[in-house]
């Protein structure tokens, strides 16, 4: 039994440990073409930080992490995408030498940090508890119900937040009663809600600046120069909130980057206004239902709450120094 770097060979072992011990923590199943998509093929993907635990020639185990000037806090940190091991090498000690070659393999490469976060771009779906195979598109942790979390924290990682996944089948929303008097009450005040129009509608750089968030920065003014459909808050013409853009996934999912209102707008109501037009949005472009995590302490858990989305899964985001 070796630890080694992953070689394309080792593929066809590493969709079988996928579709097994990849499964038993919750990821959706793949098949060749997906898997590669996925992971194998990503751009981000790199063999420098890719290992399996090799038995007989065989992978029996793997770890893959990625890292990069061009990520979010890529200078200095390495992201642990995923850990799977067969049943029967399921231990402590095997996670925690893959971990270990994982990690050693970001000093060489001049990081400081092994996190587990949303930020990793190597973006693997898992499927939602209780519901009829729907996919979240994303892990942004460690699940806290898999030993591997137990297993992280004696490694040296700490839990640096905790994330938790909520799930709204769209087919049960309905547009609050409530909501049609709030929106008038806030247009009175010069509040609306309204699909962003480049030109007409000004600010959207400037409210992204206020939120602070690079994601955001990246993503949101792409898709509004693509002609995405994207909902923005508005004070008369200035962009003061966004949500969206808005569109169904393959598997269903109505897609959801975030939902931000400027500082100096808040307290008027419309980030609850922009996420049940969110809701009733994706519902009539053809998504099944929604799914996003938000943090467990994030008083915007209530929007989501009120307009009917229930916690499904909870989710640890992990560092480590290294």
């Amino acid at each position: 039994m070796q630890i080694r770097h992953y070689i394309p060979s080792d593929a066809p072992a590493v969709l079988q440990l996928w579709d097994t011990a990849g499964v038993r923590a919750g990821y959706a199943p793949q098949d060749e073409a997906g898997l590669r998509a996925l992971l194998l093929a990503h751009s981000d993907f790199s063999a420098a930080h890719t290992f399996v635990l090799d038995v007989d020639g065989q992978a029996q185990g793997f770890i893959n992490g990625c890292t990069g000037a061009h990520l979010a806090q890529g200078a200095v940190r390495g992201y642990v995408s995923c850990l799977l091991l067969s049943e029967a090498l399921d231990t402590d000690e095997n996670a925690r030498v893959l971990l270990t070659a994982l990690e050693d393999s970001f000093r060489q490469a001049g990081k400081s940090v092994s996190a587990v976060t949303f930020f990793n771009p190597i973006r693997l779906p898992w499927i939602i508890p209780g519901t009829p195979g729907h996919q979240h598109n994303n892990m942004p942790g460690i699940p806290r119900d898999l030993p591997l979390y137990q297993r992280m924290l004696q490694y040296g990682y700490r839990e640096a937040a905790t994330e938790m996944a909520m799930y709204l089948d769209l087919s049960a929303y309905a547009y609050p009663p409530a909501m049609a008097e709030k929106e008038r009450a806030m247009a009175q005040e010069g509040y609306t809600v309204a699909r962003y129009q480049p030109g007409l509608h000004e600010g959207l750089d400037d409210m992204l600046s206020a939120l602070g968030n690079s994601m955001w920065s990246s993503e949101i003014p792409a898709a509004a120069s693509a002609g995405q459909y994207l909902l923005v808050g508005l004070k008369g013409h200035t962009v003061a909130g966004f949500t969206g853009p808005i569109y169904p996934e393959p598997s269903g999912r109505g897609y959801f980057a975030g939902l931000g209102v400027a500082p100096q707008y808040e307290g008027h109501g419309l980030g609850t206004l922009l996420f049940n037009r969110l809701c009733l949005a994706e519902r009539a472009c053809g998504a099944q239902y929604m799914s996003l995590f938000t943090g467990v302490n994030n008083p915007a858990q209530r929007i989501y709450q009120a307009a009917g989305f229930t916690p499904r899964r909870y989710f640890a985001v992990m560092i480590k120094e290294l």
